[in-house]
């Protein structure tokens, strides 16, 4: 049966506490959730980054929302949900869905119904990005078949997100084995204290190349099969294809230019790197845009051991990103820093495990895929 989300549920935004009150965040121990706590793969959450204390709650006339209700944002990262797993708090860009009881109501059903929507085709462009608003929920309706049914579609649906769940975490631990196994060989980059040969990062490089962008006027220059790579398709640790491929003819009416696999990919221009610097190795030819940096290395570096050191001097690479008309990372200084050279035999072995790894993320990577397909599969039977 269709029913407006008004009629079944009180729609509760939260509240930001004023910043100025120190006494409204030190020693907080209320969960307050904001976008950055939600995850597209978590269904439950019970903790957040920052907390409130009762005293900002009080204030502010924040109104708690219990255990087991449907949250989502409805600002800027739209879509996002969650189910509450203890009573706490959100910030005003987080919608809470609360049960009316008028009918009997499955939260997990609810919580798939909504990961299903396309909330963005609903949304107004305000000055600050895409939202939704209280008005649009209130009318909004939605299918609620009976509970049982409700219960059904919501147990199969949650047995599959656990093997997904599962499996990203097989991602995560093969990344921390790496992470690991590298200060185990190299110890700390930025302290040194295998007091390993210093050398600046452009003097283990053949070539550095910068990128660029064929005339997007032109499409057949987009008509290729020649990878361009941009910060988009820095998302992973190994590139070996992209988004958008381009022809010769592009590449040789602009200033992108071929790629030699081995190399280093770094992106120098995005908003990311306002918290993340993304850095892949190119397992095949490709080009790449102008926000992003190929380092070509010579025979004293290989491209997996520099790939995982500046991830692990990205605190302190970051540290020093500048926004003019985008965030930026100063490439000049980036190049003349002495980084640690090791010997190349270890290296090497370095380098080896981290192929091993990749083959058995790459196997979980193609799990989970398929896995994907089958749960988007029956969320489009249930949900249409």
């Amino acid at each position: 049966m269709l029913y407006k989300l008004s009629d079944v549920f009180d729609l509760q935004m939260g509240k930001t506490p004023s910043r100025d009150n120190n006494m409204y965040w030190k020693d907080g121990n209320l969960p307050w959730v904001s976008i950055a706590d939600l995850s597209k793969s978590q269904i439950y959450i019970e903790n957040s980054k920052e907390m409130i204390t009762n005293l900002a709650a009080k204030d502010t006339l924040m109104k708690c929302i219990p255990q087991d209700t449907v949250i989502m944002s409805f600002k800027l990262s739209l879509g996002k949900t969650a189910i509450t797993k203890t009573p706490l708090y959100t910030n005003e860009a987080i919608m809470a869905f609360i049960d009316k009881k008028v009918i009997q109501i499955e939260p997990k059903y609810i919580y798939f119904l909504f990961c299903n929507i396309k909330w963005g085709q609903y949304t107004n462009n305000a000055v600050k990005g895409k939202t939704l608003n209280k008005k649009f929920f209130s009318d909004f309706q939605i299918y609620i078949p009976e509970y049982t049914q409700q219960t059904k579609i919501a147990s199969l649906l949650i047995r599959i997100n656990k093997i997904l769940e599962y499996k990203h975490s097989l991602i995560k631990a093969y990344d921390a084995i790496i992470k690991s196994r590298f200060v185990e060989l190299f110890g700390d980059p930025v302290l040194n204290e295998k007091e390993w040969n210093l050398t600046s990062l452009e003097s283990v490089c053949k070539s550095i190349y910068g990128g660029g962008t064929p005339s997007k006027k032109n499409k057949e220059y987009y008509m290729g099969t020649i990878p361009w790579v941009t910060s988009k398709d820095m998302k992973s640790d190994i590139i070996v294809d992209s988004i958008e491929h381009i022809t010769q003819l592009a590449i040789d009416n602009s200033s992108t230019r071929i790629i030699p696999p081995e190399s280093v990919l770094i992106v120098i221009r995005s908003g990311i790197l306002k918290h993340t610097l993304p850095v892949c190795v190119n397992k095949s030819k490709v080009t790449i845009n102008q926000d992003l940096k190929a380092l070509v290395l010579d025979e004293h570096c290989k491209a997996i051991y520099l790939q995982y050191l500046l991830k692990a001097l990205e605190k302190d690479i970051l540290s020093g990103v500048r926004a003019v008309t985008a965030d930026n990372i100063e490439f000049n200084s980036l190049k003349k820093r002495k980084i640690p050279i090791p010997p190349i035999n270890i290296q090497t072995q370095f380098s080896q495990m981290v192929n091993q790894i990749n083959k058995l993320k790459s196997d979980v990577q193609k799990s989970i895929d398929e896995t994907q397909l089958l749960m988007d599969s029956l969320m489009q039977e249930y949900f249409g």
